[in-house]
């Protein structure tokens, strides 16, 4: 959980929730769903040897490999990068249709993007990046993300702090 970093009560007052005038704000209906599933793409700890559980699919150390000449066949298991950082893909089924957004993007302009590529998840199917907040390990994997999808013009939502 980030900390406030030195910014005042007055500030975090603003960016609280708080009634709205219209008649569109409030209340905000969802339509239901078939199914959501949340794939953690950046948190601050991977342990490997956590097994899956009902609901709840794992990655194994074996998600990922990388170049380790001194084993042979020159390469050794890596798992998954973990930072001091969060990040998070979303995706929501509706019979045959879905939809995928990015909730932040980690700490460092690569963590994010070797997870994706470790986890075999295409990016280029993205529909959006929502930022929680302003602060860097929410929003440090943007080099890694344009590297994967190779363009440009993908919708953002901002926390209005930010």
């Amino acid at each position: 959980m980030c900390d406030d970093h030195g910014h005042s009560a007055a500030e975090a007052a603003w960016s609280a929730p708080r009634i709205a005038e219209g008649p569109a704000v409030d209340p905000v209906a969802l339509p239901e769903v078939d199914e959501v599933r949340v794939t953690t793409m950046v948190d601050n700890t991977f342990d490997a040897l956590l097994v899956s559980a009902q609901g709840v699919t794992r990655a194994s150390i074996g998600a990922g490999r990388t170049a380790a000449r001194q084993f042979a066949g020159g390469e050794a298991l890596a798992g998954l990068r973990a930072e001091h950082g969060f990040s998070a893909l979303v995706t929501v089924q509706s019979g045959n249709a879905s939809s995928t957004l990015l909730f932040d993007t980690g700490a460092s302009p690569d963590a994010l993007a070797v997870n994706a590529e470790r986890l075999g998840i295409d990016v280029g199917d993205l529909q959006g990046v929502v930022l929680s907040h302003g602060h860097f390990d929410h929003a440090g994997g943007f080099d890694g993300l344009a590297r994967l999808r190779g363009r440009s013009g993908l919708p953002l939502t901002v926390h209005p702090a930010v």
